[in-house]
Order: C-alpha cells, then sequence, then structure tokens
C-alpha cells in the first residue's frame, strides 16, 4: 500500500459522496445517502471539506474522517461526523492513521475539545477512539412515544411557559456547549428549533431544545427533544416536558443523542410513557 492523505477538497462532491457510501457500506447501521441528502449534510450538520481528511491508496480514496469547528465564547470544538474504510481496505489499521490525520488538523485551528459519537454496539469503533485517547463521557439515548401520555395537562399554577427560536439561545449559558454535536443550540436552528422555557417569577426552572414538525393551522406530527437544563425542581420539569412535548396530542415523540446524565429528566420521560429504542450511542471527547 501507499498510503497518503489529503483534505476531503481534494474530491469532487461526486467523488466524496460515493467515497461517504463505500465507506459506511456493510456497517452496523450501513448509509447509503443520495447525493442531495449527502450534500445537505455539509450546510445541515456542519461538516468542512477544508477540515475532513482523505486517505488514498496510490490515486485511489479509501477512507475518510468528516469534521466541523464551532466557536463557543472562544473556545473551539470539533466534531468527527463520520470516520469510514472501503471494505476492501478494513483490517489493516487504517483507523488510526486516519485519525491521527484528522487531528492535525484540528490542532492547526487550535481546537480545545474534540466530540464524537459512536454506536454502543460498535466495540471495535470505540476501542479505536479509546486508543487515539478519547473517552466515554455518557450514554446517548434514543427513546419514542407515540400516543396521548396525559389526556389533560397539568395546571401550570402560577409558572409560565415561554417559547423562542432556538438561535436566540446561541451564546447564552442556557444549555451547556459540551454536548453531541447535533444538540446543541447552534445546530438546531437549521433544523427549525426551538427553545421551550418554564419560569416563575422571572427565574428559569427548566427549559429543553426541540424540534417539532407541523403545518400552520394543522396538528403537530412530531416533535423531537435534543436537550433538557433543569435545577432540580421536579415539579417544573415535569409540566414543561408535558407543554413542550404536546402530552396531550397523539403524535410522534422522540429523543435524539440525549444524554443519560440526565438521569431525572430521562426517568421523567420513562414515567410518563417513553420507551427505550433499540440504537444507542455513546458520547466520546478528547480535551487538548
Amino acid at each position: 500500500m501507499n498510503i497518503s492523505y489529503k483534505l476531503m477538497s481534494s474530491l469532487s462532491f461526486e467523488e466524496a459522496h460515493v467515497l461517504f457510501n463505500r465507506g459506511f457500506e456493510g456497517y452496523l447501521v450501513p448509509m447509503n445517502l443520495s447525493f442531495d441528502t449527502f450534500l445537505s449534510r455539509f450546510a445541515n450538520d456542519g461538516y468542512s471539506p477544508a477540515l475532513s481528511i482523505v486517505a488514498y491508496d496510490g490515486k485511489d480514496p479509501i477512507g475518510f474522517v468528516l469534521q466541523g469547528i464551532r466557536e463557543v465564547k472562544g473556545q473551539k470544538i470539533s466534531w468527527n461526523g463520520g470516520t469510514g474504510i472501503i471494505p476492501e481496505y478494513r483490517g489493516k489499521k487504517l483507523g488510526y492513521s486516519l485519525m491521527e490525520e484528522a487531528e492535525k488538523i484540528l490542532k492547526e485551528h487550535k481546537v480545545s475539545v474534540a466530540t464524537l459519537e459512536a454506536l454502543s454496539e460498535n466495540k471495535p469503533a470505540i476501542s479505536l477512539y479509546e486508543k487515539c485517547g478519547y473517552k466515554v463521557e455518557d450514554d446517548l439515548f434514543f427513546l419514542r412515544a407515540n400516543k396521548i401520555l396525559n389526556s389533560n395537562l397539568p395546571n401550570l399554577d402560577g409558572y409560565e411557559i415561554i417559547r423562542m427560536p432556538a438561535t436566540q439561545t446561541i451564546g447564552s449559558d442556557l444549555f451547556p456547549t459540551i454536548v453531541p454535536w447535533q444538540t446543541d443550540a447552534s445546530n438546531t436552528p437549521k433544523l427549525g428549533g426551538e427553545a421551550v422555557i418554564i419560569s416563575k417569577n422571572g427565574e428559569v426552572q427548566a427549559a429543553c431544545l426541540i424540534r417539532k414538525k407541523c403545518v400552520f393551522g394543522n396538528k403537530t406530527e412530531n416533535i423531537t427533544l435534543f436537550q433538557v437544563k433543569e435545577n432540580g425542581n421536579e415539579d417544573a420539569l415535569n409540566k414543561l416536558l408535558a407543554y413542550a412535548l404536546e402530552y396531550d396530542q397523539a403524535i410522534n415523540r422522540t429523543t435524539y443523542n440525549f444524554l443519560k446524565g440526565n438521569g431525572r429528566v430521562v426517568s421523567s420521560l420513562l414515567e410518563s410513557g417513553f420507551e427505550n429504542t433499540s440504537i444507542s450511542q455513546v458520547f466520546m471527547t478528547k480535551i487538548f
């Protein structure tokens, strides 16, 4: 093998699309994206061809690491949005060197925290990332509920529900920033994200980030829950979830890459009627 590394910008988008699908061929969750869906990920998920690495054997692209960087209050945070190697080159220990090359880019851009997610079942990938210096921060849940969870929403009893576009929370202290990439307040606005807050006497008691799919004049179709921040006020938390996730409607509700560390929140969701799904991931970080 004659292995070399270049930025993904060395490929056309058509070539990168072919490499992406081949790189995930036969994985636990294989991905075969259309060209348009692949392109949309660069805009929606923040991938950058100028930050992503491609491995070549001679002139042939054989593997990649997709990366993006965002800056929050002067701190640069990166995301590995996918590491893939085409089937005929797997088992040749290319993963570690790919990650090393990707890390060089992060260091050049003065990234302080690198993040990624991996399927819980993919033990070889988790082991590789740990070898590269990443550590598991938390488990990530994908819960769901698609029925009426409470036909009568709880009385607010002096609490106030406030809704705003998620973009208005960027740069605030309302939500943490070291979280799974696609659940951050800076990413959810691209998906139609909304922040829902419950307050009392002008003080925030709990807040959540959601994405709600609905057409004006019609009922909500589905809601995705990304994050919840709460202060231990269980009553306020339960009211917030009931209103934000519309417990009185028969709609599809899911959590996406939801941190297990939100113990009270997870317990509240499960007690309200949410169920586990077969998908789970781990959230991993590396500090530079």
